[in-house]
């Protein structure tokens, strides 16, 4: 078992690495513009000049794809830590006594009962498209998921025997939340986020294949998938390179996301 899980570290921490060194180091190595047309050169096969090929514009696929992943990941890293945050605070804030906590409680609830890629569809929809607009409308949607589970997760710790024990000894409610229902929400969380990151960005990728993300000519991976489509059989080389790399970082995520949920089940 501790073999298992070993090897699901290490897998997944190659595969994330394996795709930051391309998005971090690639720029670095291959200088060529992302959004620079070559009419004269469209939808090309892999060769020396276009390592992956081109486009049917002509343009580079191994400099969009690099250009693409920073968007596709911060904005997938961005969602995650603010509905992460926004969910830790009202979690928190829900476990305290009284009718604002059962409110809050209430509220959670109910964001939870809408179903969340419709409402997300519906934000982006007021707002207009865009990748900022697809962001908020992500976070808007995503916080009440990690609020129910700090919730939860943080009722259970306060009503431990240890922590039952500190406040009848006198230590005062912020202390034992920061003292130890916080430490203790950490590995959760982590795990919870990982698994999320994965989530997010092949929901970014569908929402960017639906243009409702990323406009051209900037480069994101879903967006690159949309570009694709028609070339399916023709090119198939167009959907490897973004394929691969979303499939990659949502592998890389179940497993580093699997490894942390049991070292914190082991904590």
């Amino acid at each position: 078992m501790i073999a298992s899980h070993s090897s699901a570290r290490i897998t997944g921490a190659a595969l994330l690495t394996l795709v930051l060194t391309l998005i971090l180091i690639g720029p670095l190595v291959w200088s060529v513009s992302p959004t620079d047309q070559n009419l004269m050169a469209v939808v090309q096969p892999p060769s020396v000049s276009h390592p992956i090929g081109t486009d049917q514009y002509g343009r580079d696929l191994l400099a969009r794809l690099i250009d693409g992943g920073r968007v596709s990941l911060i904005s997938a890293v961005l969602i995650v830590g603010g509905s992460l945050v926004i969910g830790t605070l009202v979690g928190l804030a829900a476990t305290l006594d009284g009718i604002v906590a059962r409110l809050i409680t209430q509220a959670i609830d109910m964001a939870l009962a809408l179903p969340s890629l419709i409402l997300a569809l519906v934000i982006v929809g007021a707002l207009g498209i865009g990748m900022g607009n697809l962001i908020f409308a992500f976070v808007a949607v995503g916080w009440p998921w990690y609020a129910r589970l700090v919730r939860g997760i943080a009722r259970e710790r306060l009503s431990a025997p240890d922590i039952l024990a500190a406040r009848l000894a006198g230590v005062g409610r912020l202390a034992v939340m920061t003292g130890h229902v916080v430490p203790h929400l950490a590995a959760r969380l982590a795990a919870a986020a990982a698994l999320d990151l994965g989530y997010t960005l092949g929901a970014l990728a569908g929402f960017s294949y639906l243009g409702l993300g990323a406009q051209a000519p900037a480069a994101e991976w879903g967006l690159m998938l949309r570009d694709a489509q028609m070339f399916f059989t023709a090119a198939p080389w167009l959907l490897i390179g973004p394929c691969a790399c979303i499939g990659a970082v949502v592998a890389a995520a179940l497993l580093l996301a699997e490894d942390l949920a049991q070292t914190g089940g082991r904590g």
